[in-house]
């Protein structure tokens, strides 16, 4: 038998450009003249209409994740010998340079500006530092108690007197959008993406501008900042009239079995508060001066579906049952909540509070079944 001697040959070379890559020129890896690669040469672009969105498709499509803000439009200088694109119109989810809309692949002569397209690009490290805060609520400063609200954004470099700040347009806001703002501000989750201006249209205070960050956007759900995902038309002055986007968080992961029931009352529409959790019914203990308020009587009148709470009596007037404490005595709604266990419980349960003197277990006297009540106001201030 014959022997065959077989000889393999590995070529290694480095990757070719391909048409419509860029690259940056006349500064550092991060910024300078943005040059596009078409027919094989190497040509600049136009000045003329280039804007933010543009810019931050360059530098996602060189790998970096955001640009600078304050210095994404500077000059490039001079235009090279050829001029590939001019009035370039990304919208600011494409992924190339290539996909944007332009005047067409040709030699531009830059008539309005003669001068060169260039951007300043962030690095990872740079990017993680675009901290957004959070506001719940009205907007007037942050609270433990609100989970819901039209979002809004304010850039930390904006913060003071005549703050900048940054509304959502609705256009495709969807719940994987709504998880990444709650996410982004400590809750768990989101149970609902608002839109329509849900919580009304932003009334800014005095010496305070009004931008919009972005519209379209289309998050996975897993970002940890809403900057991270795809959007378009970043930084427009509007959007449509009454589309502000809102959301409503889950402040945690609620126990799958969670229930509560009302026993002891003369009719359905009392008695004392039971609760359902990991298996086992039990009550929340309110200590001695430690009641309801209208707005955790309203979460647990309107989640068995009987309207509002009329009254929160103590004194165990409706006796007590044989279970343990499953909800600790601290709990705070907003009254905004579409769940008890949404509620702000900042303790664990104490089991010996029902040993204590004046303590009682938790009930409440509802309305009786009424249409729904609608919760009140996200907001976010990029910090």
């Amino acid at each position: 038998m014959l022997g065959v001697t077989v000889f393999c040959v590995f070529i290694l070379g480095t990757a070719t450009a391909l048409d419509g890559d860029v690259r940056l020129s006349g500064g550092s890896s991060q910024n300078g003249r943005v040059e596009v690669l078409h027919d094989g040469r190497w040509g600049s672009i136009c000045l003329d209409g280039w804007d933010f969105n543009d810019a931050l498709v360059v530098c996602k499509q060189l790998g970096f994740p955001w640009l600078n803000r304050d210095d994404w439009n500077y000059d490039g200088g001079n235009l090279t010998e050829l001029v590939w694109l001019s009035n370039v119109q990304c919208k600011g989810s494409e992924t190339r340079l290539d996909e944007c809309a332009n005047d067409g692949w040709t030699d531009h002569q830059c008539a309005e500006t003669r001068r060169a397209a260039a951007v300043a690009c962030m690095d990872q490290e740079e990017f993680k530092g675009q901290h957004f805060f959070v506001i719940l609520g009205d907007g007037n400063g942050p609270s433990l108690l609100e989970n819901d609200g039209r979002v809004m954004l304010g850039y930390y470099k904006d913060l003071g007197i005549g703050t900048r700040i940054y509304l959502v347009c609705d256009q495709g806001w969807d719940l994987a959008d709504a998880n990444v703002i709650c996410r982004q501000d400590g809750h768990y989750s989101a149970k609902r993406a608002l839109t329509d201006s849900y919580f009304g249209n932003y009334r800014p205070l005095r010496s305070q501008e009004v931008a919009y960050l972005a519209t379209d956007f289309a998050c996975i759900g897993n970002e940890s900042k809403l900057i991270e995902c795809p959007a378009n038309f970043w930084f427009q002055d509007n959007c449509t009239a009454n589309h502000q986007a809102g959301v409503l968080c889950n402040r945690i992961k609620e126990p799958e079995d969670f229930q509560l029931r009302l026993l002891g009352g003369s009719n359905a529409n009392e008695g004392r508060v039971e609760f359902h959790v990991n298996g086992t019914w039990g009550s929340l203990c309110l200590k001695k001066d430690y009641t309801f308020f209208d707005e955790e009587s309203d979460v647990i009148c309107r989640q068995l579906g009987l309207g509002y709470g009329l009254e929160a009596p103590q004194n165990d007037r409706f006796g007590r049952g044989s279970g343990p404490v499953v909800f600790p005595t601290y709990v705070v709604c907003s009254g905004s909540e579409s769940s008890f266990a949404q509620c702000y419980m900042p303790d664990e349960p104490d089991q010996e509070c029902l040993n204590l003197e004046g303590s009682s277990e938790a009930s409440v006297i509802c309305s009786g079944p009424i249409p729904g009540k609608r919760a009140h106001n996200v907001q976010i201030l990029h910090q």
